[in-house]
């Protein structure tokens, strides 16, 4: 017998979306996927959430102290009133420890954010320098164009008999 996601949070005690992350984290593992679902094996599933003692008001007898009571039944209800409060010791440790792993995984994914914003503030940075070491290079350019368009072109006679020169040569 498996369990599909739905059935698997109920059993479990948590959100369906806690199972899904759990599933989708590697976490808790899955025997199939289909279009149906998931199948979910309640031993792995208990693994990773522990089963808890569902406590209702319903299911609770009465264990009110009677007067009267015999040696041997003030004997069994002191006996089962340790056993409740070992169990519900139990369910606060449970509690517990999934509130810890609940913390530590917030931590982490601040971590996680840190890093990630960390390394998006250094690739813009690094694109900005790039950026503007490509409009130096575009600038450069733009200014040896310039330099170019401003001369005038020499015609032929200009070209042989060097008019429009400037001369070096000092007349005498």
């Amino acid at each position: 017998m498996y369990f599909s996601l739905g059935q698997a949070a109920k059993e479990a005690g948590v959100a369906k979306s806690t199972i899904s992350k759990a599933l989708s984290s590697g976490k808790l593992s899955y025997t199939e996927k289909n279009s149906a679902g998931y199948k979910i094996d309640p031993a792995e599933l208990f693994r990773v959430f522990p089963k808890t003692a569902t406590t209702s008001s319903s299911e609770l007898p009465s264990y009110d102290r009677k007067s009267g009571a015999t040696p041997v039944e003030a004997a069994v209800y002191t006996a089962t009133l340790e056993i409740q409060l070992t169990g519900l010791k139990h369910l606060i440790a449970e509690k517990e420890r999934r509130i810890a792993d609940l913390e530590a995984d917030r931590s982490q994914l601040r971590e996680d954010q840190r890093r990630q914003v960390q390394t998006w503030r250094e690739e813009r940075d690094q694109l900005m320098k790039m950026l503007e070491d490509q409009t130096v290079t575009v600038k450069l350019l733009t200014d040896e164009r310039a330099k170019r368009a401003e001369e005038a072109p020499r015609s032929l006679w200009q070209k042989m008999f060097g008019a429009g020169r400037k001369s070096t040569a000092v007349a005498a």
